[in-house]
Formats: structure tokens, sequence, C-alpha cells
């Protein structure tokens, strides 16, 4: 076994200390979760809310089957993904904006909901620092076990149709700004202007409601959602998140536009050249009976 991993995990224990750290920063004094979960809090809740909870819906599902299959790596393996990628990653960095701004109670009680049932199946897998974590979580006195071993383990938990379907396309347009930032070089901490634009009504509606989210997870100064129509904003390069969506960053200041030229202009040749290459050889005599019907499609895709 590689010494590497143990580092790895023990790693993965301070990552779990810190997200319980944050929630018990931001739980005011006399913070108690409700008694019925989300469900009065419901119309409250935002996509990310809905989200997490439906991802951990899904987790306690696949946590019981896979111990149930003895299957132990799966079990422990979706565990450290959602802890790590989803609820730190994403859903802490979403609700960052919303904690700030005092408005927080669906918000915070997600996060107890998810906190808890997620701590209860990491117990088989680490006991001692699920105990600790779970033994520092505001529960209501009548619904606490003595010890997280006697806990009921989850079996259910609240979800929501669609909401990772919107999610997606969410995390997909916050990923593209930042791949986007990233080939400009701009800095970590330039906090650029972003915007985005959609020809679909149901997701520009999405977007002006969580323009906030992807301001945090862009780690943008603002992000402006444009109207159907709108001209592109000035100063902006603008890219495409997918076929509905555009994005935008405002580069005035924040680069050399002519040394983004050239580099455009060298990658547009590259790209040219490979697409001369790749149409010469699907044209070719014989492509259509000699290369495999998979390698046609890849070749297709990528032309």
């Amino acid at each position: 076994m590689d010494v590497k991993r143990v580092v790895g995990y023990r790693e993965f224990c301070n990552k779990l200390w810190n997200i319980v750290k944050f929630a018990l920063s931001n739980f005011p004094t006399d913070f108690k979760p409700k008694e019925d979960g989300v469900t009065s809090l419901e119309g409250k809740l935002s996509l990310a809310d809905k989200w997490i909870l439906t991802r951990c819906s899904k987790l306690i599902d696949s946590t019981n089957q896979n111990l149930a299959d003895y299957k132990f790596g799966d079990y422990s393996n979706d565990l450290y993904e959602f802890w790590k990628k989803e609820l730190a990653d994403v859903y802490l960095e979403a609700i960052k904006p919303v904690v700030k701004s005092g408005d927080s109670e669906a918000a915070l009680n997600t996060l107890y909901l998810v906190l808890d049932a997620s701590l209860k199946m990491l117990h088989p897998a680490m006991p001692y620092i699920s105990e600790e974590l779970y033994q520092r979580l505001p529960h209501l006195s009548h619904k606490m076990s003595n010890s997280i071993c006697i806990a009921p383990f989850p079996t259910k938990m609240v979800s929501f149709e669609g909401s990772e379907d919107k999610m997606a396309k969410l995390l997909n347009t916050v990923k593209a700004l930042r791949s986007q930032l990233a080939a400009l070089n701009v800095a970590t901490n330039a906090k650029p202007t972003v915007c985005v634009s959609s020809t679909s009504d149901d997701l520009h509606h999405m977007f002006k409601r969580e323009a906030a989210v992807v301001t945090s997870l862009v780690k943008a100064g603002e992000t402006i959602v444009l109207n159907a129509g709108e001209a592109d904003p000035a100063g902006c390069l603008r890219g495409f998140a997918s076929d509905d969506i555009s994005i935008y960053v405002k580069v005035i200041g924040l680069i050399d536009i002519k040394l983004e030229i050239v580099r455009i202009n060298k990658r547009t040749k590259a790209l040219e050249d490979f697409m001369q290459k790749l149409d010469q050889k699907m044209k070719m005599p014989g492509y259509e009976s000699k290369v495999p019907e998979n390698v046609r499609k890849e070749n297709t895709e990528k032309m």
C-alpha cells in the first residue's frame, strides 16, 4: 500500500473537519433544525439546495445497496466523491453568498440534513471522526442518539426531479467560464465581470435566480444575465457552454488584447490544419467500408 494514499485520506479527514466547521460557524447560536426537515421550507429552497438533497438521496440508496452487496470499495468511494466534490467543492461554495445575505434558513437546514445523514453513512468506514463530528452538530434533543453507533441509519431523503439536469447545465456553464478565464491567463484574484445568455426561457430564468451562485463558483466579481436579443456586451470575449448557452468575459483591463488575438489566430490555424487532414482521411477511397463505424462516428463529431 502506497503511504501517499494514507496521507491523502488524512487530508480527507481535514476536509471533513473543515466542512463541519464551516457549518457550525454559520449556524446561529440558537439554531435548531426543523422538525419536518425541509418540508415547510420547500418554497424557499434554491436549486443548489434541491440538487444536494437529491444527490444525498441517491447516495443513501447506493450506500444501502452497496453494503447489502458487500461492495465496500464502491460504498467508500461514493462517499468520498460526495463529500469532496459535491458537498465541499460545489454546494458549500454555492451557499456562501446566501449565508452572507442573512436569508439562509433553507440553506442551513439543508446543510444540517445532509451532514447528519452523510456522517451516519460514513461511520462504518471512519468511526472516530464521524462520531466526533456527529456529537458537535446541533441536533434536536429528542432526535439525537447518545452515539452515532446506535443512531438510525439513513434509508430515505427528499429529492427533487429535474434538479440534477438544471444543476448540470449551471455547472457546465461555470466550467466553461473557468476554462475561458484560464485560457486567457486571468489571475485567480482578478474578480472579472462575466455574462451569460441563453436562447431558452427556462435557462434564462434559472441563471437570473442563480446568478450569485455562478459568481461564487467562478470567483467572479459580478455575473450579468443578458436578456434574449440583447447585444453582446462591449469589451467582452465570447464563448459557448452549449448550443443554447453563450458566455462572456469582460477582458478590458484584464489581458493584452493584441497578444490574445495572436493566440487565437494560432489556435485557429492549428484547428484548420487538423480539419484539412481529417477531411482528407474521410475522403480516402474505401473509407466507408474499411473504417469501423465507431471511428467514423468519432471523426464526424471531431469535424
